[in-house]
């Protein structure tokens, strides 16, 4: 096993006041410490993470994994789109003159809660990671199926198991919001509209399977629904991370 030092370009509307310089705690079986540096970029941030791998590649792809699950954290905080990649010539443009200042203490949290969630709550990392593709993504139909990723997943694991949830995807969505809002007219941004869990589920089988042309008049119905189940998935992620049942699955290690 050797250390290497990777570097990272993250893209998007952020950046930070002063280079930082800290430490992280990395992996699972056998956790270490890690420095991490970050640094202003035109576009974004560059980070500088330590990985210990056997090859360039292999510590590449821990970086990548690693600060993922870190931007998952943020994202969800933020509501940035945030992108990471390896390569210099490859930051976006966010197409905005505004910046988000990060912290250093938003940093660390999101690296703790990064790390903790991946191995405590790896359904809920999950449905982060889904939010954040559905967030940086340009194409509807992929933002739209991200964002429905993000509700089906987490169903299918945290609904309580009973004669509806058994039903399907649809029931158990809608049981996890019964257990985090309470019923149907307390839900938040679809209160009393539970109908709106059966036309995203549609519209995603339609697209998924092919039952639905992608035409014009399509893609400007689910352009037109796209807003509200995006701050639906986000709203849910949020509040279920707050002060949703506990979906710890192991003790985390020291």
């Amino acid at each position: 096993m050797h250390g290497w030092n990777v570097k990272l370009g993250i893209s998007g509307p952020l950046t930070v006041q002063k280079p930082l310089n800290f430490l992280v705690k990395k992996g699972f079986e056998l956790p270490f410490w890690s420095e991490v540096r970050i640094r202003k970029a035109t576009k974004g941030v560059w980070i500088v993470v330590g990985a210990r791998a056997q090859s360039e590649l292999e510590a590449n792809e821990a970086a990548v994994f690693f600060i993922g699950q870190m931007l998952d954290i943020l994202g969800l905080w933020t509501e940035l789109p945030l992108y990471v990649s390896l390569f210099d010539n490859s930051f976006r443009d966010f197409g905005g003159r505004v910046q988000r200042v990060i912290t250093e203490e938003e940093w660390k949290n999101a690296f703790r809660l990064g790390r903790e969630y991946g191995l405590r709550r790896r359904i809920f990392s999950r449905a982060l990671s889904w939010h954040r593709k559905g967030v940086v993504s340009e194409d509807p139909i992929d933002k739209f199926l991200a964002f429905w990723s993000t509700m089906e997943g987490f169903g299918s694991e945290s609904a309580r198991r009973n004669e509806r949830t058994r039903l399907g995807a649809i029931n158990q969505i809608c049981d996890c919001f019964d257990q985090l809002w309470g019923s149907v007219e307390n839900w938040k941004v679809i209160p009393e509209k539970p109908d709106w869990i059966n036309t995203f589920h549609d519209i995603r089988n339609g697209i998924a399977h092919g039952f639905i042309a992608v035409e014009p008049d399509v893609l400007r119905d689910i352009g037109e629904k796209l807003p509200i189940l995006q701050k639906l998935a986000h709203q849910f992620l949020a509040d279920w991370e707050k002060h949703g049942p506990r979906d710890y699955e192991q003790p985390l290690a020291e």
